[in-house]
């Protein structure tokens, strides 16, 4: 069964739930696109940016600058899933 956008961003945010380090919860690139988005199907993959994106405008991550997308968990963001 295909996951919709909903559990796409559940999916996201329990990311930063793995994540033991102590330098402003940024998803290394690797960890976010290798390991999670190559899993993901063709429809789920068309959903994926716009889940990003909703994150994004909701204010729970942002995207730090870069060559490739790094999200950072927000304090807005942590206090959801934390």
């Amino acid at each position: 069964m295909a996951k919709d956008k909903k559990e796409i961003k559940k999916d996201i945010l329990n990311l930063f739930r793995t994540l033991q380090n102590e330098d402003g919860d940024v998803l290394p690139p690797e960890l976010l696109e290798s390991d999670y988005f190559k899993h993901l199907n063709w429809e789920e993959k068309r959903l994926y940016q716009n889940a990003v994106n909703d994150l994004i405008s909701k204010g729970l991550v942002e995207n730090v600058r870069g060559s490739v997308l790094r999200l950072k968990l927000t304090e807005k963001g942590a206090d959801l899933i934390y």
